[in-house]
């Protein structure tokens, strides 16, 4: 017997031992227990020193020289409950902070750059403002030892908490702890994407013909290594994505970054393992004979189709949950990383890490009567409209029909142009929610001037709400750029609506008396229909990430039925070419839908016409099938704090889950029914 075997069986043997594995529960259990209440007790600590913060600074009075005013400008500390909080080196900042009345008006943000020099480093911010995150934390680590424990993987548990240490200690004593934390976590998800495997085939573990299908799945993922290797290039992948995000970038965007690669990545992951395994494991057990004997069973066609489906789905749920965990994780640890400024890291919390919704401003239709004055005078003045109705190339109801398109486009085009030193009011209703909760809106905007040139800038003048509740901000813009500016929801008035006011001006801070405190902008400004819209918040980020999974499992379960489906009947490789195809035209679906709308072939051939029609049907009738798979994204509202609501769950688990899924299910049995397997060749003739 070799060294490695005789090593394998000693530890088969102590894993199976209740001593070793109780020994071990209790030892864990012991050190997360103690390291979970530390923890929780100092961001406690830190959590009555955020708290206290705000009102000892709103009462600090350097006129009066008060001992908390005098303390911040002389040493840059302030008492809490006796105990200092800042440091020498913020006394400049914090003499900056009092304004010419001897007061603190940016209390929020003195009592965050304060605050910052009593977390301890390797504290997480969102521990820090949430202290019972850190017993969630700990409730969950004992959860997986005591399941590791029973589930016999106490032998692993140990061997992979000594990798991690491994990693983790020379990297973290020597100054690299992002780096360290990130090479030891990798063994740590995999061990966790074992443990949800190991909870899923006690789940899958029911007398039932479907459900014994679907456990069989996932142990042949498991034993060809097929299902660890694809769940190891997103555990891989994940915790390595911060070491490669630049940290002098805004906050706001590494955040975004990390967010959307994480996300992109576990999908892809979970796609491309749908289409192989699923394909692979109907087709070669078919052409293998391995399904006669499974089908000779008491197991009929319709539940073994449906348990590959649903063994799937498990695997995809077993990866999803594994990797969002992990995207969580460091998450927390990119969140920790210092902003630009108070602004980049509100943003952060109001325009990334939320779910808000949007809203586009009310625009002005052209009035019917008008409209129509309109076309008869545009009729009388072109020539070409008249001889095409007298010759009869068109209709007259054609002809008006393209003109109204035309007027009306034109006269909405109108209300999104601002010329130089002038100014239009847009109005936004619906936001009686965001003035109550006192959350702030964005405001996102995407103009266009002069010739879009990216290396120029605009400048512009925005003016929120009015009467007392009125602001403004100037901004200078980039052409053809999205932009975002804050909005106090003060300014929304009390029926829930906000007027906006675009001036095309710029502010002159050095403009001396008699002399206009506004100049002319350099150039119209214009914008799409979409080109303003307000946002504001809703509800926080883990509900929404939980929602957005959830509608990317329902595609991965769609996306499996139609894997199982098409190796049933095809061979593997047709199967793979087929789904696939379906796979990258719903992800394009967006681009496609463009595409077909913008497609003209600019000639009188009639052939060509012919042929421009043919690739219009085609193309419309393929974006029109997968529309509803397209329009099923999660990846990108997460990414831009949009709300991923219930209803977009519920609707994507009706059309795609249960519609497409059993459409596909009963056509797909309806052909395998009768297919004669007995008489299938396979390679053995």
């Amino acid at each position: 017997m070799s060294l490695a075997s005789a090593i394998q069986n000693k530890a088969s043997d102590l894993g199976r031992s209740s001593a070793f594995r109780i020994a071990v529960a209790a030892v864990f259990s012991l050190v997360i227990a103690v390291g979970s209440i530390l923890v929780y007790r100092e961001a406690a600590r830190l959590d009555r020193i955020a708290d206290a913060l705000p009102q000892l600074l709103r009462n600090a009075d350097f006129k009066a020289k008060d001992a908390v005013a005098t303390q911040l400008v002389e040493k840059g500390t302030i008492d809490v409950d006796g105990v200092p909080v800042g440091s020498e080196a913020l006394r400049s900042a914090m003499e900056r902070m009092f304004e010419g009345t001897g007061k603190i008006e940016r209390v929020a943000e003195a009592a965050s750059i304060l605050l910052g020099t009593a977390r301890p480093q390797w504290m997480p911010a969102s521990i820090a403002q949430e202290p019972i995150v850190a017993l969630a934390a700990g409730g969950f680590a004992l959860c997986v030892v005591g399941f590791a424990c029973y589930s016999g993987l106490a032998v692993p548990l140990v061997v992979v908490t000594a990798v991690c240490a491994l990693l983790w200690t020379p990297l973290a004593f020597g100054g690299r702890l992002s780096l360290g934390t990130s090479l030891a976590a990798i063994p740590f998800f995999m061990f966790v994407f074992t443990l949800v495997v190991r909870l899923l085939l006690v789940v899958l573990g029911r007398a039932s013909p479907m459900f014994a299908v679907a456990a069989g799945v996932v142990r042949e993922a498991i034993r060809l290594r097929i299902a660890i290797a694809f769940a190891a290039i997103a555990i891989f992948v994940i915790p390595l994505l911060p070491q490669w995000i630049d940290p002098t970038s805004p906050l706001r965007y590494q955040v975004q970054t990390y967010l959307a690669r994480s996300l992109d990545t576990m999908y892809l992951v979970c796609a491309f393992l749908t289409v192989f395994l699923g394909c692979a494991t109907v087709a070669f057990e078919i052409r293998d004979r391995q399904a006669w004997t499974t089908l000779t069973k008491p197991v009929s066609r319709l539940s073994w189709l449906a348990g590959k489906w649903l063994g799937l789905v498990a695997l995809n749920a077993a990866i999803l949950l594994t990797c969002t965990v992990a995207m969580y994780a460091f998450l927390v640890q990119i969140r920790s990383r210092p902003a630009e400024d108070l602004l980049d890291a509100l943003a952060v919390e109001d325009e990334v890490l939320v779910a808000r919704v949007g809203g586009l401003p009310a625009y002005t239709m052209l009035p019917p009567n008008e409209l129509q004055s309109a076309v008869e005078e545009a009729i009388k003045a072109d020539p070409n409209a008249q001889a095409d109705i007298r010759e009869g190339t068109r209709t007259e109801i054609e002809v008006k029909k393209t003109l109204a398109r035309a007027i009306a486009e034109e006269y909405l085009k109108q209300q999104r142009s601002v010329g130089p030193n002038q100014e239009r009011v847009y109005k936004f209703s619906g936001l009686g929610y965001a003035r109550e909760s006192k959350s702030n809106l964005s405001l996102r905007y995407k103009f266009y001037a002069g010739e879009s040139d990216p290396n120029e800038a605009y400048p512009v003048v925005f003016v929120f709400g009015t009467g007392d509740a009125q602001t403004w901000i100037d901004r200078n813009f980039v052409p053809a750029q999205s932009n975002v500016v804050t909005v106090p929801a003060s300014c929304v008035a009390s029926d829930g609506s906000l007027e906006l006011r675009i001036v095309n001006a710029a502010f002159n801070p050095r403009a001396k008396e008699g002399e206009p405190q506004f100049l002319p902008g350099r150039g119209t400004i214009a914008f799409d229909p979409d080109g303003i819209e307000l946002l504001y918040r809703v509800g926080g980020f883990t509900d929404n990430l939980v929602r957005g999974q959830i509608v990317n499992l329902t595609k991965l379960s769609f996306l499996g039925m139609l894997s199982v489906v098409c190796a049933s009947i095809l061979s593997f490789p047709v199967a793979i070419l087929v789904v696939f195809t379906v796979f990258s035209a719903g992800s394009i679906g967006p681009f496609l839908a463009t595409s077909v709308s913008e497609y003209r072939i600019r000639t009188d051939s009639s052939a060509l016409k012919a042929f421009e029609w043919i690739v219009r049907t085609i193309a419309g009738a393929t974006e029109f099938s997968v529309r509803a798979f397209a329009d099923a994204q999660a990846n990108s509202p997460l990414v831009e704090g949009r709300l991923v609501s219930w209803f977009v769950v519920g609707r994507t688990l009706i059309l795609i889950g249960f519609a497409w899924s059993g459409i596909v299910l009963a056509l797909g049995f309806a052909a395998f029914r009768r297919k004669e397997l007995a008489i299938y060749s396979g390679q053995g003739g």
